[in-house]
């Protein structure tokens, strides 16, 4: 499992975060607003990449030219769904943006950078020439993209990693994450391939057809046949509440009928130990799916592992009810939802 707390720096005693939002205010700011303008790179790459492990290993960061500020700094989870929650923490906990400095927690899109030649790993690619295959998913949520350019060769250990260079480039760190499911690389282009410059609007017409956020209601059957009725939340991406990385499963057992689901004079309780879960959260958490089958039903639930209070609200709601229990396990991809989607 990857790091999800927030890290004690050796020999500190604060919150590393806190820590690092301190030393910009005192020192941080200027001395990287004076090596950036002078191009001094080296002045600041090693007091920032200690500054940044101390809040966790594998966290990347970068600095890059502004939108609304001169320059904008970057601290990204790198695509690692266990980091994502603390570069959010990173980010919330920074001080309002300046002329000079704005802060994000994700790569931002630059498709501007596909129209250029770069060197990667010691090769060339021509970027301009760059194409790409996007089928939209069985479920219709999501793209499987193929990419493609001339000067791929099927090392795919060095070629993956310019692929998805491309990919955040064009539509930014969080939308590769929110819509893309499968990423190749090819090394002959088919068909039916678009110019890389055009999968953002590939994206945007794929997002316009998706239904409003809603619940929906399946039923099943388990491997040994009893029945199971699922409502789930849609769209179901972690991606959109990045610092919600605690799962907790409220499992409430009950008087069931031949079928497993809940007898008449047990749907008001369980309607009401929703409520009690829904209301008191609010916004510090949120129901994502809720499964009936063979006399339990489970509320999984996520939230912030950091906010204590609304992992209380889950325990208070548990302890009210002997019949009610309820476990906490970090899961900031929520993995434990993904057969759902």
């Amino acid at each position: 499992m990857g790091i999800l707390t927030r890290r004690r720096a050796p020999g500190r005693g604060r919150d590393p975060i806190e820590a690092f939002w301190r030393w910009w205010a005192e020192d941080g700011e200027d001395l990287l607003t004076t090596a950036t303008r002078a191009g001094d790179f080296d002045a600041y790459v090693e007091v920032m990449t200690r500054r940044v492990k101390h809040m966790a290993r594998g966290l990347e960061w970068e600095t890059r030219t502004g939108t609304a500020a001169e320059h904008t700094l970057c601290v990204s989870s790198g695509g690692d769904p266990s980091l994502r929650p603390v570069a959010e923490r990173w980010y919330r906990a920074s001080p309002p943006a300046t002329r000079s400095w704005e802060f994000v927690p994700a790569r931002r899109a630059q498709p501007d950078m596909l129209d250029a030649t770069i060197t990667y790993r010691g090769r060339t690619f021509d970027l301009r020439r760059t194409r790409v295959h996007a089928a939209v998913t069985r479920a219709g949520d999501g793209l499987i993209v193929s990419v493609f350019n001339p000067g791929f060769t099927g090392q795919w250990d060095d070629e993956y990693g310019l692929c998805v260079l491309l990919l955040e480039w064009l539509l930014g760190e969080d939308d590769v994450e929110r819509w893309l499911r499968r990423v190749d690389c090819i090394v002959t282009d088919v068909v039916d391939s678009i110019p890389a410059v055009d999968l953002p609007e590939r994206v945007r017409e794929l997002a316009a057809t998706l239904p409003e956020p809603g619940w929906l209601v399946m039923q099943g059957k388990h491997g040994s046949g009893e029945p199971i009725v699922l409502r789930v939340l849609r769209p179901l991406r972690w991606i959109d509440h990045p610092r919600f990385d605690l799962h907790s499963a409220v499992r409430a057992t009950f008087d069931a009928d031949e079928q497993g689901f809940p007898a008449q004079d047990a749907l008001a309780a369980l309607d009401d130990l929703e409520e009690s879960i829904v209301t008191p959260i609010g916004m510090r958490g949120m129901l994502v799916a809720v499964e009936t089958s063979r006399g339990v039903r489970t509320f999984h639930v996520y939230s912030d592992s950091e906010d204590q209070n609304g992992r209380d609200v889950l325990d208070t709601a548990a302890r009210k009810h002997r019949w009610v229990g309820v476990r906490h396990t970090m899961d900031p991809g929520w993995r434990r939802v993904q057969d759902f989607v």
